[in-house]
């Protein structure tokens, strides 16, 4: 891998369009609410076995070398702790075929916001500000074990987390 070019990625807007190729924005509902077109249509494999928990998060740099996608849930992940933060993200492509840099966005999630990614997506953060953040992750039990594919970038990207 050449890391002589490095290119720089700024957030997009979290109400862009492209994100549906990705997932779903998940925003603050009011309670009662039926389930709607705002809500995250959940997919798990149908041998798998959901897992919800809250994942501590330490600050790493802002760079990214590689992504990692899971072929067998829709992951939701959003802060516990009510701070932004960023996530990357770029379409499925076929398999051993890292996303081209040109596919990779940046998104920064405000306070009380959620992500899901479809099956897939690929994928890296959160990537946070503070020291460590708090975060809550629904996967399956076993996605770090068995569902955890991840490869290395042809470059490497420097992401402004503003």
């Amino acid at each position: 891998m050449d890391h002589q070019e490095i290119q720089s990625l700024k957030p997009i807007s979290s109400d862009s369009p492209w994100l549906a190729r990705c997932g779903r924005l998940l925003r603050p509902q009011d309670d009662p609410a039926v389930f709607g077109p705002a809500d995250a249509d959940l997919y798990f494999d149908a041998e798998g076995r959901p897992r919800f928990y809250v994942m501590r998060i330490r600050r790493r740099p802002p760079v990214l070398k590689a992504m990692t996608r899971h072929h067998c849930v829709s992951q939701c992940l959003g802060s516990a702790d009510a701070q932004p933060w960023w996530l990357a993200m770029a379409p499925s492509t076929d398999s051993g075929c890292p996303p081209p840099a040109s596919s990779i966005a940046l998104i920064k999630l405000q306070a009380g916001e959620a992500f899901k990614l479809h099956p897939g997506t690929w994928h890296a953060g959160p990537f946070i500000g503070e020291q460590s953040a708090l975060f809550f992750n629904l996967e399956l039990s076993t996605t770090n074990e068995d569902d955890h594919n991840s490869l290395a970038l042809g470059q490497l990207l420097r992401l402004n987390l503003i």
